[in-house]
């Protein structure tokens, strides 16, 4: 023989028990609205937990969660979804600048020999230098992250690669084939090629 239950009964008035007969007939109302009326009229009218989880066809545990909800927090609340705050970003919007400005500048600047960033030694540069540039939440960035963070701003550093210099007057070019952008920068300037 079973156990009887040590959940309190669910005291409800006649204007909530009839809100809930409604809502648990609704056919305008989402579905896990009228699942969750449903289990809260069955616990009230004296349902055991097993019972109305074989009845709504979820499990037990669900139930009981649900029941338990509107014991605690009463009836209206208890139907609901419990409000779920977005975390706050950990990577700041300087800390990307931070990583944007690196991937536009060239790796020679940074004792590198490589001339342009690959996505990899550029995550490598990024999460070497972070701590000490101030943005520690860097310090464990993937290359994923990095590639993120890039995308973001349509750079592609791994897909420019240097043809020839160019001369545009006194300004020395560096021809981006994203959009047909450029970027003037001192010394020695490249046009490129996406591969």
């Amino acid at each position: 023989m079973a156990g009887k239950s040590k959940r309190a009964k669910l005291v409800l008035t006649s204007e909530e028990v009839e809100g809930l007969e409604r809502l648990r007939r609704s056919q305008t109302a989402s579905r896990r609205e009228v699942q969750r009326a449903e289990i809260v009229w069955r616990y009230h009218a004296g349902e055991t937990i097993a019972a109305i989880a074989r009845q709504v066809s979820m499990t037990r545990t669900s139930v009981a969660k649900w029941v338990g909800k509107a014991l605690r927090v009463g009836l209206t609340a208890g139907l609901q979804d419990t409000y779920h705050r977005p975390r706050e970003p950990v990577i700041t919007e300087t800390a990307k600048a931070w990583v944007v400005h690196l991937a536009c500048s060239k790796p020679q600047e940074y004792g590198y020999a490589a001339e342009l960033w690959t996505r990899q030694s550029l995550a490598q540069h990024v999460r070497r230098h972070a701590i000490e540039v101030g943005y520690p939440a860097l310090a464990q960035a993937a290359k994923a992250t990095v590639q993120r963070i890039l995308t973001q701003q349509a750079l592609r550093p791994d897909k420019v690669t240097p043809a020839y210099p160019v001369v545009s007057g006194n300004h020395y070019m560096l021809w981006l084939a994203l959009g047909r952008q450029f970027r003037k920068v001192s010394g020695v300037a490249y046009a490129v090629v996406v591969r």
